[in-house]
């Protein structure tokens, strides 16, 4: 069973993805914020991290980079799912190199697929 690691500021929208993923057959542990989730992956490696773009604190591309630098030896595929549509976002976020970017807006089926491929 392939373990996923949500990484989503919102709680209500954590707990609905953590179900999908749930039901879809994935392991799935989830927190609400980029340093939970560094300490997270230091405990245990996950085979994905599924990372909101928008969080505060520390947003999604922070969060990753600290990730990479917290366990610079695994490459850890990382997802970031965003409800930002700009460009200047979406640069951003390539930039970060990350496994995928997927639209909150897609929802469901998109989401799966996305992670399918991935892992």
């Amino acid at each position: 069973m392939k373990y996923i690691l949500l990484v989503d500021d919102d709680e209500d929208m954590m707990k609905i993805v953590a179900r999908w993923l749930e039901k879809a057959g994935y392991e799935v542990s989830s927190v609400t914020s980029g340093k939970a989730a560094v300490a997270a992956v230091s405990e245990r490696t996950p085979d994905l991290v599924l990372l909101d773009y928008s969080m505060p604190d520390m947003d999604g591309p922070a969060t990753l980079g600290a990730i990479r630098e917290a366990v610079p030896d695994k490459n850890i595929p990382v997802l970031f799912r965003t409800g930002k549509d700009d460009l200047s976002s979406q640069e951003i976020m390539e930039k970060c190199n990350p496994a995928g970017v997927i639209s909150k807006a897609e929802g469901k089926p998109a989401l799966l697929a996305a992670i399918a491929e991935i892992c």
